[in-house]
């Protein structure tokens, strides 16, 4: 089909719009990945045990996985170790203010609660040392927060936040995906495990992706009700679009993960670091996705023609890049 003029002129218009972002992007320095892990109260010694040991168990693999500077790692406890915060309503303000204060754009900060929830039709709390914390307290610590944001909320009767939390930068993972689904949950567990896993590249880039790590311990829950023997109590929820409704991992049909797919935790790491070629690929991709999350911020403003135009354009141009980049031997 032959394309219009004015199909054609915005097209341009976009494209160069692109163009001109990717230029101002191109000094951006390498992203800042920052980490809260907070453990609510839990009610009871099994509890406490257990949700401690899944706590200490992202925190190693942040430092000894993903490589993260331990002064970026936050961590919020039931009780507090050395370098650690008590897991209260005001350490958890001060914390998110302070990051409010200090991310960019073009940084990612990974939140993950661990512990206990309570929910109704009305509202969602995470329960915490002290006076609990609801999904609108939750989002408008996040709101000042310019970085793209990954919020797992493992907790029981967590299924409100998927809803609850707005943003156009916002992932959002809750371990429930109905208010029947109130009991405790395993899936901070099989997300610990997917983090560590390499059958968790399903695209085999040597990197696992959130949407990976979402699907993987998806199905680390499934299989693990299965060999109990029991009804699943809990199937875990993505919300990465900011219509509130989220999707399971094996519905085909939701429309969320697109976010998801572009987003990892580890560091950008090229495997040839003194090849220049690469290095440049490397940092291109880096930039086609602060694009890609541009876009997103731009899309209630514009046409759907525009908006189709532009999306088209840089998800050709990131397929370029990965393929050239896989063709060096780096990673994508």
């Amino acid at each position: 089909m032959t394309m219009t003029r004015t199909r054609a002129r915005k097209l341009i218009g976009v494209v160069g719009w692109c163009g001109a972002l990717l230029v101002a992007s191109a000094a951006v320095a390498q992203p800042v990945r920052e980490a809260v892990l907070i453990q609510g109260t839990s009610g009871e010694p099994q509890f406490a045990e257990q949700h401690r040991g899944w706590l200490d168990q992202m925190a190693t693999t942040f430092h000894e996985k993903l490589m993260l500077d331990p002064a970026h790692l936050t961590v919020l406890a039931e009780r507090a170790g050395d370098g650690e915060l008590r897991s209260t309503a005001e350490n958890v303000r001060g914390t998110f203010a302070r990051l409010a204060g200090t991310l960019e754009a073009s940084d990612i900060l990974f939140v993950m609660l661990i512990g206990h929830g309570t929910a109704d039709s009305a509202s969602a709390k995470f329960n915490l040392v002290g006076p609990d914390l609801s999904v609108e307290d939750w989002n408008t610590l996040l709101l000042p927060i310019k970085s793209r944001v990954v919020f797992v909320n493992s907790s029981s009767a967590s299924f409100p936040f998927a809803k609850g939390m707005t943003g156009d930068r916002l992932i959002v993972i809750t371990s429930t995906s109905s208010l029947s689904q109130k009991y405790a949950t395993v899936f901070a567990d099989a997300f610990v495990q997917a983090l560590n896993a390499p059958a968790a590249d399903l695209d085999k880039n040597e990197r696992v992706s959130i949407w990976e790590t979402f699907f993987y311990a998806s199905r680390t829950v499934k299989k693990y009700f299965e060999q109990k023997g029991q009804l699943a109590t809990e199937r875990a929820l993505l919300e990465d679009n900011g219509d509130g409704v989220g999707r399971e991992a094996l519905d085909p049909t939701g429309e969320d993960g697109t976010l998801a797919t572009m987003t990892y935790l580890d560091a950008v790491v090229g495997a040839k670091p003194t090849d220049p070629a690469l290095q440049m690929l490397l940092q291109r991709q880096e930039i086609l996705t602060t694009a890609v999350d541009e876009l997103k911020r731009k899309k209630a403003s514009m046409p759907v023609e525009e908006y189709d135009a532009a999306w088209e354009q840089l998800m050709i141009e990131l397929a370029t890049v990965g393929a050239e980049i896989r063709a060096k031997g780096g990673l994508d």
